[in-house]
């Protein structure tokens, strides 16, 4: 599985930014990209091209937020069950005697 882009780090923005913040943003970037003539310079500004094609059509930014929850939570370490877990856990079982 390929890693996930997070295109919301390439561009500088938080999750939650308006579509005219992202795009104010990606024209700043680009813009300050576009003189670079190395290599690296002409990567970081495809990706910064990729990024904004996906965040700047609200279609393809929905489907882009939907992977980027599931992505989050993937990321987040299991907690440990509380007390109030395992005591609920134990209620709900069906008795079995044995």
């Amino acid at each position: 599985m390929a890693k996930f882009k997070d295109y919301y780090q390439v561009l500088g923005v938080p999750p939650r930014s308006h579509s005219r913040i992202i795009s104010e943003t990606y024209w700043e970037r680009a813009h300050e990209l576009h003189g670079v003539p190395t290599r690296k310079g002409q990567q970081r500004l495809s990706i910064l091209n990729e990024a904004y094609e996906i965040l700047g059509s609200p279609h393809k930014r929905e489907a882009y937020d939907r992977r980027f929850r599931l992505n989050e939570q993937e990321q987040l370490p299991e907690q440990q069950p509380g007390l109030f877990q395992l005591v609920t856990r134990l209620i709900t079982k069906p008795f079995r005697p044995d």
